[in-house]
């Protein structure tokens, strides 16, 4: 296992325990002459970690579509550049190149990331091991709602506490038969971003579901639609999963604005009269999530 992607937070406020974490990860990478792919930004623990891995003399391959290089958020001195068009092919490509997908703390970005992995893995479409990385408890409340999902397959997801536990750990693995990764990956990418207001709403939790649903939130927060997103909350069964959401804005990894992407209602009938006055909010990345630009050099 040579090549990690890292899927991991661009905002720029997280807490130190999260940072200092990224920055090892970088380091260790590097050390243990590990290919580091990630996201390609300059902003959060996403640059932390590039410009550690780099510094010790590391490999790192930058995914990032060309909106966001536009935007001049791109790490500087990378190995390697690849530009792409929709956050969709960066995602594929992520996931195709490497052998181990290890996800840190993040918002709905890294939700959606690892979800979609974990979505791929339940229909049998490969057989890398997704790593997450556990830091201070963060994904407690994930990993509570992905054990509640009658689609989740564990036996593709490793969890640890720190990044220190990430290569033990992969050692440890019960590596699963192998698989041909199919030439085309399910994404729900455009069935969200079409040219509709229709209203999202989701009732049975279920690993499908939950990436459609975190998926459509991050695609809401890079303004790519603005459908009302709801969450049919019977009996409390989405209740990991939104107070994960409200932890996420907690430490940073969302905007407060985030948490008016979606509503949530016990039943169908509540939620349908939330949807009609959700908001519609206006985030600025740059001013309120990524922060100061981190240098690759």
């Amino acid at each position: 296992m040579q090549t990690f992607t890292v899927y991991l937070g661009s905002a720029g406020a997280a807490r130190d325990i999260f940072k200092q974490q990224a920055c090892l990860l970088g380091d260790i990478l590097a050390r243990e002459d590990k290919h580091l792919i990630y996201g390609g930004m300059n902003a959060g623990l996403m640059g932390l970690l590039a410009q550690h891995a780099l510094r010790g003399g590391g490999a790192v391959t930058g995914i990032i579509p060309r909106k966001l290089q536009d935007s001049e958020r791109i790490m500087e001195g990378l190995t390697r550049t690849l530009l792409v068009e929709e956050l969709c092919d960066r995602k594929r490509l992520m996931f195709e190149e490497c052998d181990v997908v290890v996800c840190l703390p993040g918002g709905f970005g890294t939700l959606d990331e690892t979800l979609e992995a974990l979505y791929w893995g339940s229909l049998k479409m490969h057989s890398k091991p997704i790593v997450l990385v556990n830091i201070d408890g963060y994904w407690d409340k994930m990993v509570a709602f992905l054990n509640s999902l009658p689609d989740y397959d564990d036996r593709y997801c490793i969890i640890v506490d720190d990044v220190e536990g990430i290569l033990p750990a992969l050692e440890a693995w019960d590596k699963l038969p192998p698989i041909q990764t199919p030439a085309h990956l399910p994404h729900f990418e455009d069935e969200i971003s079409r040219d509709t207001l229709q209203a999202i709403v989701i009732d049975k939790p279920t690993l499908e579901n939950a990436y459609f649903v975190t998926c459509a939130m991050g695609l809401k927060q890079l303004d790519k639609h603005q459908r009302p997103i709801g969450l049919i909350n019977a009996g409390g069964v989405y209740d990991d999963f939104i107070t994960w959401a409200k932890n996420a804005q907690a430490e940073h990894f969302i905007t407060a604005k985030c948490l008016t992407l979606f509503d949530s209602a016990p039943d169908e009938d509540q939620l349908r009269a939330l949807l009609k006055h959700q908001s519609r909010p206006d985030i600025d990345l740059h001013a309120e999530k990524w922060g100061k630009a981190i240098s690759g050099e």
